[in-house]
């Protein structure tokens, strides 16, 4: 794909995105769910979302795939928008503002552009590889000036919460579990509010950690990858600030 034709595609899914906010807002803590076959909860929302989203571009961009949470794999993978159309349906499910529509295209099983829109606050995060991320049209970075003794970083591994806890601690860093979903958690490291997110040992898909991977990379954060997975299919690491890495990777704890 051409630059030209990997932002048309952006700005199609962001338009998308947006154009469903009213909706979404009308029904925010207010929706019923069902649960799927691995107990987590979706709604109609999450489907309408998807399909809205999956009609839009084939007919606007047919040559894309696509392959979403709800509804699965559609068209060619080589180049496919992978889409989370409710990112954090709990928080939706019950009001709590941490919900967000998360998108990212994928090329050859890498991610290359990105779009996280935060529909309660109509803020829209976008990053396209080699090309930086922005926050409504505004570049944004990883914080670079907080040192050791005052890191914040976000886990989502709750199995083995209290062992990175306590390895972090020893590095001056407070490791909390985050209140939210990942597109949220992703968003507040790549405008520098925490330091550092950690996958270990999770449930988490390609959809979960894509968008926002790429976003927090964009950003300046720097990844460190605790197993082989490559590409969007990367599910043990941990991804921060570059001196909260260094400081991992210096200390061997982990």
């Amino acid at each position: 794909m051409t630059k030209d034709q990997i932002l048309e595609s952006q700005a199609l899914v962001e338009r998308v995105f947006r154009s469903l906010r009213p909706e979404l807002l009308e029904v925010f803590g207010k929706v019923e769910f069902s649960r799927k076959d691995n107990a987590s909860p979706v709604t109609e929302w999450d489907i309408k979302v998807e399909n809205t989203l999956r009609t839009a571009l084939a007919a606007e961009m047919p040559s894309l795939g696509f392959e979403g949470e709800e509804t699965g794999v559609h068209g060619d993978r080589t180049t496919y928008w992978l889409v989370d159309p409710i990112d954090g349906t709990s928080s939706f499910i019950r009001g709590l503002h941490y919900s967000t529509n998360m998108a990212a295209l994928v090329h050859e099983g890498q991610a290359i552009a990105a779009v996280i829109y935060d529909f309660i606050h109509d803020d829209v995060y976008t990053a396209v590889k080699g090309e930086g991320a922005f926050k409504n049209g505004q570049r944004i970075t990883t914080n670079v000036t907080r040192r050791e003794g005052n890191l914040l970083a976000y886990s989502f591994s709750r199995e083995r919460f209290d062992l990175i806890r306590e390895a972090l601690a020893q590095l001056g860093t407070r490791t909390i579990l985050p209140m939210g979903a990942a597109g949220h958690t992703y968003a507040l490291l790549a405008e520098g509010k925490i330091d550092g997110a950690i996958a270990i040992g999770t449930a988490m898909g390609a959809y979960d950690n894509a968008p926002g991977v790429l976003l927090a990379e964009e950003a300046g954060a720097v990844m460190y990858q605790l197993d082989d997975t490559t590409g969007v299919e990367r599910h043990e690491f941990i991804i921060g600030t570059p001196y909260l890495i260094e400081l991992i990777e210096k200390s061997g704890l982990i």
